[in-house]
């Protein structure tokens, strides 16, 4: 599993002194600056050798972007590696770097430091985004490399390509400490995010939002048979199940299978989520794998005797790289491209029709987008409309990445998803919610910032949903203290309408490192973060007597919940559901047995 990982917001340098390093071994040339490869467009800007009086060297680089690309490698220095890397060897990447100007729209200066294989596919050990401050500042960046790279096969890049604004770099390395060095006391440049102290502006505003919109009040009236109130009976009010979907992402597999480790998976899915995604069992190309289906069916089983509701993830992913292959054989046959689409949306919502609470009947359509080239963006009209025919019930999502993540400024993104949406909507499309992907590295989004996103796509008055949530970083108390800020944020927002994280334990994780729970299921700090808010600081548990009217009165949040009332030796239970409208329960005691 690639280590990719990004870095901005605020930085803290490390403390420890230039010459604090363990001897290590240079991966590059002797003179790094001379074996520079520069690669970007004229109209972008440009990159060059510079001389400075102040800098960490004498010479450095100078990278003027005056135009945003598409990408951000788009404006990109490499530097091709020297020797052999090994497979799990302890690499650190050390440099300086000042911005001489920052972007005037978002007055940031920002790089992406990558170490990664010199052609395609490009997979990276090391991808971390960084804000560079006005004055010189030395930045300590250690790994751990995935995969052996014979001399020239990899390189170390910085990419440029994000607002107007001109880096200078220097002092570069990188430096080799072989595998047996220990990652963790080789100095780090540590990050912060803007919001992220104990006492930063936004919580108290949204404490008061998670008051207000995700609790309701509860009166609870006890009679005696005869009708009439009972003072000082005991009142006892347990949530059963949260109004507000708390979910990850499952494999059919574990959740079927015979095994220690799926027991224990099966287990916590039960305690932790009411709601869950299959996370690669539903897509198109597992879907057309029959010999898979009966194991799919028998996890749907299994969930729905949890009383655990399930999202359909995805009906159509528009690139021919997530397609079966021979619908890519089509492109030059549109109508016979269109049958074989539509013919699988009504096919796959049909089979799982009253199964399913939602679908996300289009998934990420800014960088998948085959489809549509050939047939349209009506097409994604008609595949929402198909899916409805299929099944009546099941609430219909678009979905997509990098809206709310990489601190919310992709911009070209967000708007090319809030064009979608508008498109949708205006013609008419069975459109129900808005999923909003949410993977993080170590480029933290601030949670004032995420208040902001959300409330531009909350104009549409769609639930929005978080649906493939992560904290891809090593640094575990970091990957806490986000969690924790990121789930407050997010449940504090009327519009949305749930979390559900992309997995949860390490032995089945996209990003192990992003698992609440390890491959021992022992509890990361981010995992303890989720139980404890939650199933704790937001789960209301409630007892005491009632008043002197025969009532019992709380605020709680909103969900399901079992009360038990007992007064003389006599008990009585029974459910009731807390909305933002408030909610009342009548217990009455029954007769005592004679």
């Amino acid at each position: 599993m690639l280590a990719f990982v990004s870095l901005v917001a605020g930085l803290l340098l490390s403390a420890d002194p230039l010459d604090s390093l363990p001897p290590g071994t240079s991966v590059l040339t002797e003179r790094p600056l001379e074996s520079m490869r520069a690669s970007v467009q004229e109209s972008f800007g440009t990159i060059e050798r510079h001389n400075v009086d102040d800098g960490p060297d004498q010479e450095v680089i100078r990278a003027d972007v005056v135009k945003r690309p598409q990408k951000p490698y788009d404006v990109q220095i490499r530097f091709p590696t020297d020797r052999t890397v090994a497979k799990g060897e302890v690499l650190l990447v050390r440099f300086s770097a000042r911005a001489v100007a920052r972007s005037p729209e978002t007055d940031e200066a920002v790089l992406t430091v990558v170490f990664e294989q010199a052609g395609p596919p490009h997979r990276k050990s090391l991808s971390r985004t960084l804000e560079i401050p006005k004055d010189w500042q030395r930045f300590d960046l250690p790994f751990r490399a995935d995969e052996t790279l014979e001399i020239g096969r990899a390189q170390l890049g910085f990419q440029l390509g994000y607002d107007p604004q001109t880096i200078e770099i220097g002092g570069i390395q990188l430096l080799s400490f072989g595998p047996e060095m220990d990652l963790a006391s080789l100095p780090t440049t540590r990050s912060t995010y803007e919001g992220q102290s104990p006492d930063a502006a936004w919580r108290a505003a949204a404490a008061q939002r998670i008051e207000e919109h995700r609790k309701g009040d509860l009166i609870v009236t006890v009679l005696d048979p005869s009708g009439s109130p009972v003072p000082g009976a005991q009142v006892e009010i347990n949530m059963l199940r949260h109004a507000f979907a708390w979910g990850s992402a499952v494999t059919a597999e574990l959740l079927t299978a015979d095994t220690d480790d799926a027991r224990k998976y099966r287990e916590t899915v039960a305690k932790l989520f009411n709601r869950v995604v299959f996370e690669n069992d539903l897509k198109w190309p597992n879907w057309e794998r029959t010999e898979q289906r009966q194991t799919l069916m028998d996890a749907t089983v299994w969930l729905e005797d949890a009383g655990i509701e399930i999202r359909g993830h995805c009906l159509v992913w528009p690139s021919w790289r997530y397609l079966p292959k021979e619908v890519a054989s089509l492109a030059d046959n549109p109508a016979a491209l269109r049958e074989r689409v539509n013919g699988h949306v009504t096919e796959e919502a049909s089979a799982l029709r009253g199964r399913l609470a939602e679908w996300d009947v289009i998934n990420e359509p800014y960088t998948n987008h085959d489809l549509m080239d050939v047939l349209g963006n009506e097409a994604m009209v008609e595949w929402f409309r198909l899916a409805r025919q299929a099944d009546p019930e099941v609430r219909l999502f678009i979905n997509d990445y990098g809206i709310l993540s990489a601190r919310g400024r992709d911009a070209a993104h967000q708007d090319h998803y809030e064009r979608t949406i508008r498109f949708l909507l205006e013609q008419q499309a069975p459109l129900e919610g808005i999923g909003l992907q949410s993977h993080f590295g170590d480029d933290l989004t601030p949670p004032p910032r995420l208040v902001q996103v959300l409330d531009r796509f909350a104009q549409f008055g769609l639930p929005l949903l978080i649906t493939e949530h992560d904290i891809n970083i090593a640094d575990e108390a970091l990957q806490a203290e986000y969690t924790r800020d990121f789930l407050t944020a997010v449940f504090s927002h009327p519009a949305v309408a749930g979390v559900l994280t992309w997995g949860f334990w390490e032995g089945r994780h996209w990003r192990p490192q992003g698992a609440y729970f390890r491959r021992d299921w022992s509890v990361r700090p981010a995992g303890q973060v989720w139980l404890d808010l939650v199933h704790d600081q937001w789960w209301t548990r409630d007892s005491g007597a009632t008043d002197a009217s025969g009532q019992r009165k709380i605020r709680g949040f909103l969900g399901r919940y079992e009360v038990t009332a007992t007064a003389e030796g006599r008990s009585v239970r029974d459910t009731v559901t807390i909305t933002r409208e408030g909610s009342r329960l009548t217990l009455t005691l029954a007769e005592p047995s004679r």
